[in-house]
């Protein structure tokens, strides 16, 4: 029969639990089946094998909750009480079952202390079993009497859940962030309050391998996106350690907020909305080196495309003599973006041609040109490659961005970027041509350097390439 339940409580009988002599799993896999189903789990009891003790909590549970299980206390033993007792706080008569007499003569033959089993609460209803064995579950009410045997309460769960009506089923998530939870109290109490309604949120420390702090969310689908892609706008995000698919729609709409009042940034927008206006998803690549200023396209680019319902883009990263924190960057940053990532060995030349053989269509190119660049003379935002190169469009939406403009915007939206620039590189090349920017060497110890964008004279942003 189809049941109506939004909550659930669970009743842990025995005292072995009690003493410490047996680890209760039946709470950990009955509370994440009710989850997946949409029925909340709002209270775990545990209580020995005292007749009025569970009486008690079974009436108290009974009228609080839409559905209750109790889990221990069903065998033929001196302390097993469980029938008794529901029938007891129920306020039903404790009588044998007819069907249960047979069932108990075939598990248990020739065993007439069997019989104790068949004695039950009267009216109830049968749940039968067929995993390993046939057997039934007896529920009273809306009292579902469990066995507390881990095999056989999980196979009784996976029976009896299915048939329980819950809301629409709750969507859990999880950040892990590289920091106590004392450094972003604030920035949790913020959003607590705003999802409060919506979202639970939690955050628990954890010990192992390494310190860090997990922040879970839970609620319905949509909202936990939407509650998760805030959360990582305001996070630290470079602490945050699984970064998988964290862009979210959110992030799109603040950068086109703040276009509103910046410039650069629209005119960037601008370019890239007409790129795609021209040209396909599937004709256009972005070229990603793991720098500051690709990084800002790739970001300009995933904002147009998420508010366009474009799902994948297409990266294109040529590696020389990398650094391995620019390879492990990339390969966040794919996730982070949900990128077609493609990884091909310089020369760029030979890169692009290889491209344009796998991808016949392909047409244009996003990249992170800036003036100043070198070969940046006579670029403009929309620009054909150079004679003897592959055909394409070069597409440079922050072709008048300056460098200033481009950290501000890299921290102003807590865009992930490349930690390499944390420890004093300006501008990345390959690991044996680049080296920490001397201009920003930490006054204070001669070993460290300062973060890249701590640069204030723009003019020495490439004093690192050697």
């Amino acid at each position: 029969m189809m049941e109506n339940a939004y909550t659930a409580g669970l009743i842990i009988i025995g005292d072995e639990i009690l003493r410490g002599q047996i680890i209760d799993t039946n709470s950990s896999f009955l509370a994440k089946k009710l989850r997946a189903s949409g029925i909340k789990l709002r209270k775990i009891t545990v209580i020995p094998d005292i007749v009025d003790e569970i009486a008690t909590a079974v009436h108290d549970a009974s009228n609080e909750y839409s559905v209750v299980f109790t889990s221990g206390g069903v065998g033929p033993t001196h302390d097993d009480v469980t029938f008794e007792a529901v029938a007891k706080g129920l306020g039903l008569k404790l009588e044998e079952h007819d069907e249960l007499v047979d069932i108990c003569a075939n598990l248990f033959p020739n065993n007439k202390e069997a019989r104790r089993l068949a004695i039950v609460p009267k009216p109830c209803e049968l749940i039968y079993v067929y995993s390993p064995i046939k057997y039934a579950v007896v529920k009273a009410k809306n009292v579902y009497i469990l066995p507390g045997s881990p095999k056989y309460f999980e196979h009784s769960v996976d029976v009896i859940v299915p048939q329980l009506q819950g809301d629409t089923p709750l969507h859990f998530d999880q950040i892990d962030i590289n920091l106590n939870e004392l450094s972003i109290v604030k920035i949790l109490d913020e959003h607590v309050e705003r999802w409060k309604s919506k979202v639970s949120i939690g955050s628990y420390p954890q010990a192992a391998p390494k310190c860090f702090t997990r922040i879970t969310l839970e609620g319905k689908e949509e909202d936990v996106l939407e509650a998760k892609g805030e959360l990582f706008y305001s996070l630290p995000i470079q602490k945050i350690r699984n970064l998988e698919n964290g862009f979210s729609t959110y992030h799109a709409r603040m950068v086109f907020k703040d276009a509103e009042n910046q410039v650069h940034i629209k005119y960037a927008l601008d370019i890239l909305q007409q790129c795609y206006k021209t040209y396909k998803p599937e004709e256009i690549f972005i070229s990603f080196n793991g720098g500051k200023d690709c990084t800002v396209v790739l970001h300009l680019a995933a904002c147009v495309a998420k508010l366009q319902n474009i799902s994948t883009l297409l990266c294109l990263y040529v590696t020389a003599e990398p650094f391995p924190e620019v390879d492990l960057f990339v390969e966040k940053a794919a996730q982070y973006y949900n990128l077609e990532l493609i990884k091909k060995k310089s020369p760029m030349r030979t890169a692009l041609t290889s491209l344009l053989n796998e991808k016949l269509n392909i047409k244009a190119s996003l990249m992170g040109m800036r003036k100043g660049d070198p070969g940046s003379e006579n670029v403009d935002a929309f620009t054909p490659t150079d004679p003897n190169w592959p055909n394409l469009i070069r597409v440079n939406p922050i072709l008048k961005w300056s460098y200033d403009e481009v950290w501000k915007f890299l921290l102003k939206h807590n865009v992930p970027y490349c930690p390499l620039y944390d420890q004093g590189y300006t501008s990345l090349g390959t690991k044996s041509t680049t080296v920490p920017n001397p201009q920003l060497k930490d006054p204070n110890n001669s070993l460290l350097y300062l973060p890249a964008y701590t640069l204030t004279d723009e003019s020495a942003e490439r004093q690192g390439r050697v």
